[in-house]
């Protein structure tokens, strides 16, 4: 499967605990959500630098990402 996430680098990616959804951190401060069985991907928009990790908790309620301007985010 490929999936074009624009012109980008990604830098990080993970999994979700089910491996529907990867999670992309990008050189644009964007994290890509990508459906694996679609084939596309939304947008999650926060961090102002490129997105250097992304991952899920145990249970998929929660996901964290860290940004080259040194910030951390929580997503729910």
């Amino acid at each position: 499967m490929t999936v074009d996430v624009g012109d980008v680098i990604a830098h990080s990616c993970a999994f979700d605990k089910n491996a529907k959804t990867v999670a992309v951190g990008c050189s644009d401060g964007d994290i890509r959500m990508v459906n694996v069985e679609k084939s596309d991907f939304t947008e999650l928009k926060g961090h102002t630098s490129s997105v250097n990790g992304v991952l899920f908790n145990q249970d998929n309620t929660t996901m964290y990402s860290v940004g080259g301007e040194g910030h951390i985010k929580v997503w729910h």
